[in-house]
């Protein structure tokens, strides 16, 4: 059974917005399954297409719809958008596909799936990994032995079976593949792999059965070479150590290449104030706004306490008051205005080594800010920390 649903596409309005012709290249390998269904697909390109018969098979999927039909039209209509267009037309450059001036997203993705459908796939395991949010940190145990994302072993064979074996005893499947992205700096990884298997009721026509199926999960792990760290988004504790252990192996020649240690601290909010959110040194920032806060005060009645606002330095200006600075902060969420783009971006920061905010090209410019403004626990931090401290006691 296919783990993607179809409820997009089973509205007549978005099959009706495809071109007939792409609609009917897109089908005719299913042919069989939809005649089976009792809808006839026409002959003819030129032949319309009974939508509303086709968009109610597409409303029930049941396991005898082919998985690649699903994939396929769930890949289509994610990217398919106007947001994506231009990513589209690179891609059907890329693939040598010729495009009109008429040509609408949905039919642009179409058509590529039509000649590349595994381009397509990997531009959705792109977004995939844009969209990915929360991260845990590990570092270099030794700093000096950072390795260029190039010189990275390419053969990923040996790190895919020792996965395989530990998703495999965990009643996980068999199955596990690495898909390999770059960026700039980062050598990033997509790993997907089987999930316990699922129980559900499902309709066969005006049947009530039950469908049995194993989910699919992809977590992602990168190692960013600028900062010679891993970080890792998993589902589970047991799988970020086993990342952490196996890529450390299978990439660096030992498993305790990366250890656990709190990258992140929010002392400057208390520190330095205002200064803190300062971007100006930053290409491409223009502005940073504080509106999250969460305190945990000390006491043995673990009390916490949050203070949210669209920004939080004027808005306690305003109270006459200020950043406390006798409570632990554990969390801070930030507001990014990038130039050029109205949205604004959320980055959300816990103290000890967990991050969350959009893993793109951007990251890479949130990180050197967060360094910059002392959020970052760097190594020279902690050797500056250690010599106060034997200063003080001498």
């Amino acid at each position: 059974m296919a783990r993607l649903n179809l409820r997009s596409f089973a509205q007549p309005d978005l099959l009706k917005g495809l071109q007939a012709a792409y609609l009917l290249k897109l089908l005719e390998r299913f042919r069989m399954f939809f005649e089976m269904k009792g809808v006839e697909l026409p002959t003819n390109l030129t032949d319309s297409i009974d939508v509303r018969a086709l968009a109610a098979v597409l409303a029930q999927p049941d396991e005898e719809m082919p998985g690649e039909l699903v994939e396929a039209l769930n890949l289509i209509s994610s990217l398919g958008s106007e947001e994506r267009f231009d990513d589209l037309l690179v891609l059907a450059d890329a693939n040598g596909i010729e495009v009109d001036s008429e040509v609408t997203p949905l039919d642009l993705a179409t058509q590529i799936w039509l000649k590349n459908p595994d381009a397509l796939e990997r531009k959705e395991q792109e977004r995939c990994f844009e969209k990915r949010r929360t991260f845990e940190s590990f570092i270099a145990e030794d700093p000096t032995t950072a390795v260029e994302v190039d010189q990275l072993p390419a053969d990923l064979a040996l790190l895919e079976q020792a996965l395989e074996e530990y998703f495999s005893a965990k009643k996980r499947g068999v199955g596990c593949r690495i898909i390999r992205m770059d960026g700039p700096g980062e050598a990033r990884f997509l790993v997907e792999h089987g999930q316990p298997c699922k129980r559900e009721p499902s309709r066969k026509g005006r049947r009530s059965t039950t469908t049995f199926f194993r989910p699919e999960k992809t977590d992602i792990v990168i190692y960013d070479a600028v900062h010679n760290e891993l970080r890792i988004n998993a589902a589970s504790l047991p799988d970020m150590r086993e990342y952490r252990k196996l890529f450390s192996l299978h990439l660096f020649g030992a498993e305790d290449c990366f250890v656990l240690s709190d990258k992140y601290t929010l002392t400057p909010l208390q520190t330095d104030g205002l200064d803190a959110l300062n971007c100006r040194d930053i290409p491409g920032m223009e502005r940073v706004d504080l509106c999250e806060i969460e305190y945990a005060w000390p006491g043995p009645f673990q009390h916490r306490e949050t203070l949210r606002s669209a920004n939080l330095f004027s808005s306690l200006a305003v109270l006459n008051r200020e950043i406390e600075r006798d409570a632990l902060i554990v969390k801070a969420v930030f507001k990014i205005k990038w130039e050029g783009q109205r949205k604004l971006q959320t980055v959300t920061i816990k103290a000890g080594n967990k991050s969350g905010y959009t893993r793109g090209e951007e990251s890479m410019i949130v990180e050197d800010w967060l360094r910059a403004r002392g959020f970052i626990v760097t190594r020279e931090r902690i050797e500056d920390a250690a010599l106060e401290e034997d200063l003080a006691i001498a």
